[in-house]
């Protein structure tokens, strides 16, 4: 009963802490849910990408996005012009410019979405629990496609693999081609706990789908991410 309760509380922690952002300690990671959406990639953007690896993406007019412990270096057509981009916190990205010197951030402004939790569905596939979702936005002022991914891929979490930053580099070609002001997400948050003893494993994961237009119509594309929180402490974000 004790370790119950030990455990129960460990799961209102994690879930009362909404940066889940914490340095790497675990890092297991968890079958996807059939009936949750997965990452999916439009056949119109994905053209945009040339290559992807697992910390790489090399985009088809030149530029690339590659992926180090805990930031990315995003470069131009012409291998020339290198932007260091770097997360501070949840809502703000720092990007360098490494020729210039020159630095500017990335603002994310979010607004939650008011549901009455008690009419939605709650219990999903693989006893994941729907917790809510967020509409988020930042502004678009960045020359490169790999540019935007690398400042989206922040905001998400930190550094994730290749095939995510794949599909927002293609996501942020389409905001470049339209010359959209700013990029438009809706993250929804899903968890399941699970209880051993006296402890317990907390698996975070969020969809994040990203919109055309302001009032977040116009889908275009969804990336997921899936983290492990522990009592100890909470593992990096990873891709699903």
């Amino acid at each position: 009963m004790i370790g119950s309760k030990i455990s129960k509380t460990f799961f209102a922690g994690v879930l009362l802490s909404t940066s889940i952002s914490l340095p790497a300690f675990a890092q297991d990671q968890v079958d996807l849910p059939s009936s949750l959406p997965v990452s999916q990639v439009d056949k119109s953007l994905i053209d945009l990408v040339e290559s992807t690896t697992s910390n790489s993406v090399t985009f088809t007019d030149g530029s690339t996005l590659v992926q180090y412990d805990n930031y990315y270096i995003a470069t131009d057509l012409n291998g020339e012009d290198e932007l260091k981009i770097t997360k501070v916190d949840d809502s703000k990205v720092k990007y360098e410019n490494l020729q210039t010197g020159e630095v500017n951030y990335a603002i994310k402004k979010v607004r939650p979405v008011y549901e009455d939790l008690s009419y939605a569905p709650q219990a999903l596939a693989d006893d994941y629990v729907y917790k809510g979702k967020v509409e988020n936005s930042t502004e678009i002022i960045y020359a490169t496609a790999s540019a935007v991914a690398g400042i989206l891929a922040s905001f998400i979490g930190g550094p994730v693999g290749g095939k995510i930053a794949g599909i927002l580099v293609s996501i942020g070609g389409y905001y470049l081609s339209k010359d959209a002001p700013r990029a438009y997400w809706i993250t929804k948050t899903y968890t399941k706990g699970v209880i051993n003893g006296a402890t317990g494993t907390l698996f975070i994961r969020k969809d994040h789908h990203y919109y055309r237009y302001h009032d977040y119509t116009g889908f275009i594309n969804t990336v997921s991410t899936i983290q492990t929180c522990q009592p100890y402490g909470c593992g990096t974000v990873n891709e699903l």
